[in-house]
């Protein structure tokens, strides 16, 4: 019988790990999201976590600071999201 936690957090992993190489190719334009994660999956799994959460605890930060402009100020913060991956 699977785990239930390793059935759940492995795809959440997969996604925030998504997310990071998505933001990371988008602000560093030379490279490709695939460049991005090819170049995590090299990376010992110590430091892939610590990459990983230090773009998402950056993202969270930034979102804490938008929030105290309101909704306007969070509107603007996902508009700026969205715009950085597409």
């Amino acid at each position: 019988m699977p785990d239930p936690r390793r059935t759940v957090m492995l795809p959440v992993a997969r996604q925030c790990r998504l997310v990071s190489a998505s933001l990371i190719a988008a602000i560093w334009r030379t490279r490709s999201a695939a460049q991005i994660d090819a170049a995590l999956d090299r990376l010992p799994v110590a430091r892939q976590t610590g990459v990983v959460a230090s773009v998402l605890a950056f993202l969270f930060g930034l979102s804490l600071f938008a929030a105290q402009f309101g909704l306007v100020g969070l509107a603007l913060f996902w508009l700026a999201v969205v715009l950085i991956i597409s």
